[in-house]
């Protein structure tokens, strides 16, 4: 039996005790299964959570499970138990590779829910005809935003099925595509949106590369980060921002990067 705990009214939170006191907490990262665990007769629930965000920094000895009761308060599990935590903290790469997927699924839905070819609101003659647009004095520029838009949605999806194919390879169990709330309305607000996700993700891969430890998987993420740095100077060009201001540029940790994700995500 499959249960899922990111379901609105059984939506879990672990993480330590003060943690969840101020409302925070991770989710859990796929279905939990129900299955006697150990060996009582009685059936077991058993979630999956990231340590990653749940404030456990190895010196604690408790943490807590939250439930956040629906209106009937007919189901849900909480409570505190012991937790030891191992000496090697550090993410696996399937770890890292899920953490990627989570931010290819947000930039490739971001794209898709805009685009009138995949079912968004902005048509090709309503963006190539926008004020972004019109930053281009050439119309072989111009006319085919549009289409350079559909291009980079593409190639956002391709990251997505690479990743997955990848965790799936490595025996990891892929995360699902959340639910997501972008806010734009106007083509110039859907571009300023898109150089801000851009240019996290490229600040994401630099800072979770040096934990890869295969070489090959090392050698595919990058090659999705260079990727995404020319998705990032494309949308910096047309936001009027410079695509290169400074030689170097600055890596973002998970805890950095998480928090400016999920500013986008309305249900895990």
């Amino acid at each position: 039996m499959r249960f899922d705990p990111t379901e609105r009214a059984v939506r879990y939170r672990f993480g330590t005790t003060d943690l969840l006191a101020n409302g925070g907490g991770v989710r859990p990262v796929e279905d939990g299964a129900v299955e006697d665990v150990d060996g009582d007769g009685a059936d077991d629930l058993v979630l999956t959570f990231p340590t990653d965000g749940a404030g456990l920094t190895g010196d604690e000895t408790s943490a807590s499970l939250y439930w956040e009761r629906d209106e009937s308060g007919k189901h849900g599990y909480a409570g505190s138990d012991a937790v030891e935590l191992p000496d090697d903290t550090s993410p696996s790469d399937v770890d890292v590779l899920n953490y990627a997927l989570s931010l290819e699924h947000l930039e490739y839905a971001f794209y898709r829910d805009a685009l009138a070819s995949s079912g968004g609101p902005f048509s090709e003659r309503e963006v190539e005809r926008s004020e972004v647009a019109n930053y281009f004095d050439r119309p072989t520029l111009q006319y085919s935003t549009y289409q350079q838009f559909e291009e980079i949605r593409d190639q956002e999806k391709a990251h997505v099925e690479a990743l997955k194919k990848t965790i799936s390879d490595l025996g990891g169990t892929p995360v699902r595509e959340a639910e997501y709330e972008f806010g734009y309305e106007t083509v110039p607000e859907f571009v300023a949106t898109a150089a801000r996700l851009e240019d996290v993700g490229v600040s994401a891969y630099a800072g979770a590369a040096p934990s890869i430890s295969s070489s090959e998987v090392l050698t595919s993420a990058l090659s999705i980060h260079s990727v995404e740095a020319r998705h990032a100077s494309y949308f910096d060009t047309l936001s009027l921002r410079r695509a290169a201001p400074d030689p170097f540029d600055t890596a973002r940790s998970m805890e950095q990067v998480l928090p400016l994700a999920k500013q986008f995500v309305a249900s895990e």
